[in-house]
């Protein structure tokens, strides 16, 4: 699997290619894969020695769904799906009115980059059962650009717990806190997304654990 490039359009059968966030393949463009499926993990063997682990974020593709590209980040903190960007917000804004449909309040960004449109509490609950170790859910509401970014993000740890943050407006404003428990966690996203800032819930089920 060393040095295995295809640059002329899609790449060999059973090959697909691959974009490297850092290490010993950060910058290399054009690698493929075995696959697909991708792996979702990938060892290089630097020259200096070792083994250098690499972890599955997403897979997507440029423009042609039959030549998916799979997109790694290095095995250490676990690496969040960034939020929307302001045009990707406005390109949203204007798919709906396209649509004859109303204006998108959230959007729920998936660790397989599947984005849903305006989540009820069911799709909210069912993609947090989703998430695999190292995985995080992203949920972002589509504020107006003068608003800054407004998002919660869950991460779901190695060790069985969540860590959930809110961030509303700037990096200043970001909080976060962790718990064990999913229906917490569940809970907690509910309310924030609610804007309801004690602990009251429209959930039925047991309070949120201590510090959320």
């Amino acid at each position: 699997m060393e040095d295995v490039f295809y640059t002329a359009g899609g790449p060999p059968k059973g090959w697909m290619h691959a974009i490297f966030h850092g290490g010993p393949y950060g910058e290399d463009i054009g690698r493929c894969i075995p696959g697909p499926p991708a792996p979702e993990t990938f060892d290089v063997s630097p020259a200096e020695g070792g083994v250098y682990r690499y972890r599955l974020w997403t897979v997507g593709s440029w423009s042609a769904p039959g030549d998916p590209i799979a997109v790694y980040n290095p095995d250490g903190p676990s690496v969040p799906p960034p939020p929307l960007t302001t045009q990707e917000r406005k390109w949203l804004r204007e798919g709906q009115q396209k649509k004859g449909l109303g204006p998108l309040k959230l959007v729920a960004l998936a660790p397989s980059g599947r984005l849903v449109r305006d989540p009820d509490v069911r799709t909210i609950e069912a993609m947090l059962a989703e998430l695999q170790h190292r995985q995080f859910l992203v949920l972002q509401r589509l504020t107006d650009h003068d608003e800054g970014d407004c998002y919660l993000r869950v991460l779901f740890d190695e060790d069985d717990s969540y860590e959930l943050v809110h961030q509303a407006g700037t990096a200043a404003e970001r909080k976060g806190t962790r718990s064990a428990s999913r229906g917490a966690v569940l809970d907690a996203v509910l309310r924030r997304l609610a804007d309801q800032p004690g602990r009251g819930s429209a959930r039925e089920g047991p309070e949120p654990a201590d510090g959320f």
